[in-house]
């Protein structure tokens, strides 16, 4: 009897040891298939979905304003000034740039102004060594210490003349434009908004004389 109660200890000995060992490979096998990073799968999973999704489409570019220039001319002198506070006030409501512009002009050619008088005097000195026929120093104004070769009535006889001076040997000269003494002026009007225009059009009507006309805006 003692022989078969041994064996059957033996026998529950073993298969203890039997499920035991079935539960480790049960958890062996879980941890070797355990997701490994599971998040980054996750986001590498939208990523590809993503890429696979059709572009968004691209919007198209919004189409370049090209901006309106008219000339208001016509101003007499008493109407200059509430031509002027007319502009100032529309401007202070819509975006605009206006230029007050004289009528007739002359073309004025200069050597910009040196830092001191004395330096403007070593300059002249040079220019009158190369047989240059009177030129002086600016004395007052924006170009004091300047020195001005004079004033012409039209802008070709001004660069003709600059032409005449640079084959002397004088070189950085400047051509600039001054209001003939006397002359009227006129507005010049650049905007990139046409009811800015329209506005300066009913302006313009209480000036009954004046005219308004659309020109190439300089670049």
């Amino acid at each position: 009897m003692k022989w078969i109660a041994g064996a059957l200890l033996l026998i529950n000995l073993a298969v203890a040891a039997y499920f035991a060992w079935s539960r480790n490979q049960t958890g062996a096998e879980a941890n070797a298939y355990s997701p490994i990073n599971a998040e980054k799968i996750v986001l590498l999973s939208a990523r590809l979905a993503d890429s696979h999704a059709p572009a968004a489409p691209a919007r198209p570019a919004s189409p370049a304003i090209e901006p309106i220039c008219v000339e208001w001319r016509g101003l007499g002198e008493a109407d200059l000034e509430r031509a002027r506070e007319a502009i100032k006030s529309l401007a202070a409501q819509r975006v605009l740039s206006a230029e007050e512009m004289p009528v007739e002009r002359m073309y004025w050619v200069i050597f910009p102004p040196l830092p001191s008088t004395a330096a403007s005097e070593v300059k002249l000195r040079e220019f009158l060594a190369l047989k240059v026929k009177e030129p002086f120093i600016i004395q007052d104004g924006n170009w004091k210490n300047g020195i001005s070769f004079g004033l012409y009535s039209t802008e070709d006889s001004a660069r003709r003349y600059m032409r005449e001076l640079e084959a002397k040997g004088v070189s950085g000269l400047r051509l600039e434009t001054k209001p003939k003494q006397g002359t009227s002026y006129y507005y010049l009007v650049r905007s990139e908004d046409a009811n800015t225009l329209r506005d300066l059009d009913h302006i313009r009507a209480t000036l009954p004389a004046t005219t308004l006309t659309r020109v190439a805006c300089r670049k």
